[in-house]
């Protein structure tokens, strides 16, 4: 989305290349790179940072757990297929889940 006087037109994140790596894995991995090279968006510490408008340069002062939740989750997917979807599939995760689901009260 566009904001009317917005100059920045080019924020992007690095948990978007991460979660591309099974479709275009080349492309990915030359973009984490990048990000990492260009624009110091990793942190030796904590991972990469939220995310880097390419046009300014600003990157992110922040470091999400969030973001670094669903890297995990990538390169988990990565390294062994099928890791994160056969608890789904299989129906194990919802017996477990379900009692803990009913103790949660969801209203708008």
């Amino acid at each position: 989305m566009q904001v009317e006087g917005d100059e920045s037109h080019g924020v992007v994140t690095p948990h978007a290349s991460f979660l591309a790596l099974p479709q275009v894995r080349a492309e990915a991995l030359a973009n984490l790179k990048a990000l990492a090279r260009d624009f110091g968006a990793y942190d030796d510490g904590y991972g990469f940072r939220d995310s880097v408008d390419v046009v300014t340069g600003r990157v992110s002062d922040f470091v999400l757990a969030l973001d670094q939740g669903m890297i995990v989750a990538s390169l988990a997917q990565e390294l062994r297929p099928g890791l994160l979807q056969r608890p789904f599939r299989s129906g194990g995760f919802e017996s477990r889940v379900r009692p803990l689901l009913a103790k949660e009260r969801f209203s708008i």
